[in-house]
């Protein structure tokens, strides 16, 4: 194979490459996240930090969020750990959430889990938007002062599952 091939193959295949690197985000000092590729990030008034991640192919979008509530509310350590042990917290955070997806949206699935001993709240919701059918999965989580919400959003019945589970799985929550 000629230099010249060898060279128009790398250059072709480089942007290709470059689409597709994984990227993990560090949300907390805690908790950190691997995006399927380089996500968008926002700051929000120096409260939070939003990463977003849109599918080329429109068939899902990736979010994480980091609030800190300390700053946006007054709310301490302290205060989050203890609202955590009431099962009211839990389902005040579902209504909540579930409240911002749509007015006709419906709780497919609820359950508080333990990842590495951090009580996660795990919904799956569907719902529409601007006329389309959507469907997402969030984790949502207290770590010291931030609220950390993990969210999927399938925009397609093409949406690659595998890619969801990865992702998901990738949460990293240290002790």
């Amino acid at each position: 194979m000629s230099m010249s091939i060898i060279i128009r193959l790398v250059l072709i295949l480089c942007p290709f490459a470059a689409m597709s690197q994984e990227t993990k985000i560090q949300l907390t000092d805690k908790v950190s996240v691997v995006f399927p590729e380089k996500p968008l990030t926002r700051n929000m008034q120096e409260v939070g930090v939003q990463h977003t991640l849109k599918l080329a192919d429109s068939t899902a979008n990736f979010y994480a969020l980091a609030t800190n509530l300390q700053k946006s509310s007054g709310m301490t350590a302290d205060v989050l750990e203890a609202a955590q042990q009431e099962s009211a917290f839990w389902q005040q955070l579902e209504q909540s959430f579930v409240a911002q997806v749509s007015s006709d949206a419906s709780v497919l699935s609820s359950e508080v889990k333990q990842i590495n001993a951090k009580q996660v709240l795990h919904l799956i919701i569907s719902g529409t938007r601007n006329g389309k059918k959507l469907e997402i999965t969030v984790y949502i989580f207290i770590d010291g002062v931030y609220t950390v919400n993990i969210v999927h959003q399938k925009r397609s019945e093409d949406a690659s599952v595998d890619l969801k589970n990865k992702y998901f799985g990738s949460l990293n929550i240290e002790k």
